[in-house]
């Protein structure tokens, strides 16, 4: 959540816990005062529930320092877990103690060496609870998982260079470094934004501008940029692998159970994001003995054209069973992070239950309507900076007992093959008894299950699904 508003749709959806940070930001780092803002919308609101509070410490801010020349200089290791302890600290100190006694501080560890990262995790852990105030907040540790081979296939993707541009995921580099890998920021500058969200620049910028904006380091001596990298987990100790496998989870969960955390949360980094690769492969195997998921993955593209991009995941239900399993066996929490989308949650609470909670931004949130002004002729076009969160949808994650329901994107609805999926989804999980199209605008409307006879179909829609009270609704039938 990013402001009061944001918070109190959250609560009215059914989260029981309100994350802080800043969507426009890539690590969604988030002043304290927000962090306040949030915690006295909780606070203020008549909630049925407990609700926790959550904020993150990001990890680059901790790893690197830069020389007066722009180069990265990797912190000690003794700097880098003194620094995390001391940004715990401060967002404990803005959740504050009034919402929930035990809050929840989660810690990035992306780029850190396994002895490194058990060392900060280990330091938060006994700083927050030499504390008389905050002795009770959880940790919980950050594992950004990856599929490198996915990455490389879509880093060079038009859509995903423009909104890494926006979010200034790129590094500066010299007129003396190879052009290979690289990319002309003047060819981009229209998503450069200012603080506003609006665009930094109204005509095509030269290099002094782009200086003088910040956009470059005053030693720049081009406007091409890199594009920022993962941090492969083989060079940290944490897998061989490309691909986020269960030797990465183990080690991470050790590491996290040893430090004495509370808990680990599975996500995946803004470039991922980005790229439309989340943590969930919704992939249907081919002859697999019990129960799957539905893929609805394949029908969400985004683009058209040979640009197009089609949603993928990095771990399939086993590997995520797995997880929830080795996290319950070294008595540690398993969160679920990575761009969750309603189809994979309402699957994922059936098919492996032990889940202790899931965290999404983009599953909840969607493009506002101010009321006053007409809405656009045209498909809206918004990234994850310009979306907010919205209760019907944030409803969509919760878990059945707490009435969740499944939507789907609207976009979907032209895709070859959804009907049947969703007749698939009905089958093999029966107690899933309302699904919605969710336009880009978080409105909701009924899918209308096929009927075999020309007719009229009428659908009663609980208060718990869409907050309107029960009402009658008339739809046509296929």
């Amino acid at each position: 959540m990013f402001d009061p508003q944001e918070a109190r749709e959250a609560v009215l959806g059914g989260a029981r816990i309100v994350d802080s940070e800043d969507p426009r930001s890539a690590l969604g780092n988030i002043k304290p005062q927000a962090i306040m803002d949030i915690s006295d919308a909780v606070l203020n609101y008549t909630r049925d529930q407990e609700v926790q509070l959550s904020t993150n410490i990001g990890e680059d801010q901790l790893l690197f320092r830069r020389t007066d020349s722009g180069h990265a200089v990797e912190k000690s290791p003794y700097e880098i877990a003194g620094k995390a302890s001391q940004a715990a600290l401060g967002v404990a100190v803005s959740m504050g103690t009034r919402v929930h006694p035990c809050n929840i501080i989660k810690v990035g560890l992306d780029g850190m060496h396994l002895p490194v990262l058990g060392d900060v995790l280990t330091e938060v852990v006994r700083t927050l609870n030499r504390t008389e105030q905050f002795s009770h907040s959880q940790v919980m540790s950050v594992l950004f998982a990856q599929d490198l081979a996915l990455w490389r296939e879509r880093r060079d993707n038009p859509l995903v260079v423009r909104e890494l541009v926006a979010l200034r995921e790129f590094s500066p580099v010299t007129a003396a470094s190879p052009v290979e890998g690289t990319i002309d920021l003047l060819d981009y500058y229209q998503y450069l934004t200012g603080p506003d969200g609006g665009p930094l620049f109204p005509e095509r910028p030269d290099l002094e501008q782009l200086i003088e904006a910040g956009v470059l380091p005053e030693w720049s001596d081009t406007t091409r940029v890199k594009i920022n990298e993962p941090f492969p987990h083989s060079e940290f100790g944490i897998t061989p692998a490309e691909r986020t496998d269960r030797e990465a989870i183990k080690n991470m969960v050790d590491a996290t159970a040893a430090a004495g955390a509370d808990g680990i949360m599975l996500d995946t980094s803004i470039l991922f994001k980005v790229a439309r690769v989340g943590l969930v492969d919704t992939t249907e195997p081919t002859g697999g003995d019990g129960p799957s998921m539905v893929d609805f993955n394949r029908f969400d593209v985004t683009g058209t054209g040979p640009d197009a991009l089609v949603r993928a995941g990095i771990l399939s239900v086993e590997d995520i069973r797995f997880f929830v399993d080795y996290c319950h066996y070294r008595g540690v929490e398993a969160n679920l992070a990575g761009s969750l989308q309603s189809h994979q949650a309402q699957q994922l609470w059936r098919l492996v239950p032990e889940i202790d909670q899931v965290s999404t931004r983009g599953g909840g949130s969607a493009i506002l309507l101010d009321p006053s002004r007409p809405p656009a002729q045209d498909d809206p076009v918004a990234s994850r900076r310009d979306q907010v969160m919205m209760r019907q949808l944030v409803r969509g994650l919760v878990p059945p007992e707490q009435g969740g329901y499944l939507w789907l994107p609207e976009k979907m609805r032209s895709v070859d093959g959804v009907d049947e999926a969703v007749a698939r989804l009905r089958q093999s999980f029966p107690d899933i008894g309302s699904v919605f199209w969710a336009d880009p605008y978080g409105r909701l409307t009924p899918v209308q299950p096929r009927v075999p006879e020309s007719g009229t179909l009428t659908a009663v829609l609980r208060q718990a699904d869409l907050g309107d009270g029960d009402r009658p609704v008339e739809v046509a039938a296929p």
